[in-house]
């Protein structure tokens, strides 16, 4: 029988990939690894069988990861959930079961074309959100993540992020940036995977039960919002009923946003930390006048494309024009609202509310 060169191609790959799975080598044996972030965590994920290196003693930790190896990778886990059958005109080949089986138990999914792309690489978004079907956390929408691009998540993926920062899945990343566009690598992958069975005590009655709650009562999706509006805000005991927020880069766009919305300080974050609101204190239809009747303990709530958090009222005072201290950034997630004071021109409002 002849073979061309992409049968050869196809077979190699076929023998690869069905020898780095189902094995219960350790990864102490990989050569390739010692210097590697997250050793420990690969070496368990090999001690418990579910990947194995290379022929050559390597694991190639550095390698890119496609959709078709990390469906073998899932495909080796004890889940027999079956949510859904699916077939795809691009997967009859060496991973035709793996991704039957993640497909069907609910990791990943088909493109509209009813293609799986099987060979296309794979990103660090995209595996935080099979990552996350493997954990649930309640405290997912509490947490405030530390990445500095963390507002330019996109809204499919960002509890996902939430769920896994909040069962220390994920960290610290590279320059504190998650970066989550870029593909991801066989030892990040293999070392997030592991990392959430950990989490479970490497129980798969446990890791299948969140999938399966996963699945039938998924983390919500953020909607989006009104282009150029990043939020709303209510606080309750007043008329401050989803008040949109926009965007103010300086002082002299501030008083024209302020005219129809709620400024929102630009150097603040929007989301995750001490988000900084200012409104006029009257005279528009959007303005804070009632903040002068709120009481400490009340709750406001702020709704934005990153999802709706609740916040209760603890400060309620008077500063000087010139005090920016409250606006300052902080470690849990608040948002602070300020309004000038009638007839004391030199004076704010300030009332701040943490997270509850």
């Amino acid at each position: 029988m002849k073979f061309n060169n992409n049968t050869k191609k196809t077979l190699l790959l076929a023998m690869i990939f069905a020898s780095m799975m189902n094995s219960t080598a350790f990864a102490s044996s990989f050569s390739d690894i010692s210097n590697v972030q997250g050793r420990e965590y690969i070496e368990k994920f090999a001690e418990k069988g579910y990947i194995k290196g290379y022929e050559d003693g390597t694991f190639k930790p550095n390698n890119t990861i496609t959709r078709a190896e990390i469906s073998q990778i899932l495909s080796s886990f004890n889940i027999n959930l079956k949510f859904e059958e699916i077939s795809f005109s691009d997967s009859n080949d060496w991973f035709y079961n793996a991704i039957k089986k993640a497909t069907e138990n609910g990791f990943l999914s088909g493109y509209k074309d009813g293609t799986f792309k099987p060979n296309n690489k794979i990103t660090r978004f995209e595996v935080i959100k099979i990552t996350s079907m493997l954990v649930r956390n309640s405290d997912y929408d509490k947490v405030q993540l530390p990445y500095t691009d963390a507002e330019k998540i996109p809204s499919w993926v960002l509890n996902d992020v939430n769920n896994l920062y909040a069962s220390k899945v994920i960290d610290i990343y590279y320059n504190n940036l998650i970066n989550g566009n870029e593909y991801i690598t066989r030892a990040e992958a293999v070392t997030m995977l592991s990392k959430a069975l950990e989490v479970n005590n490497w129980d798969m009655n446990n890791v299948t039960q969140n999938v399966k709650t996963n699945k039938t009562n998924p983390l919500p999706t953020p909607t989006a919002l009104p282009k150029g509006v990043i939020g709303y805000l209510s606080v309750d005991g007043t008329n401050i009923k989803n008040f949109p927020i926009k965007d103010a880069r300086d002082n002299a766009e501030m008083l024209t946003v302020m005219k129809s919305a709620v400024g929102h300080f630009t150097q603040t974050p929007i989301f995750n930390g001490n988000v900084g609101l200012s409104a006029h204190n009257r005279d528009y239809k959007i303005d804070f006048r009632q903040l002068k009747n709120v009481n400490i303990g009340d709750i406001v709530t702020y709704r934005t494309n990153f999802g709706t958090r609740i916040y209760k009222i603890i400060v309620k005072t008077s500063i000087k024009e010139t005090d920016f201290s409250y606006l300052e950034d902080t470690k849990d997630n608040r948002i602070t609202m300020i309004t000038c004071i009638e007839g004391n021109p030199t004076e704010r409002l300030v009332v701040q509310a943490i997270q509850i």
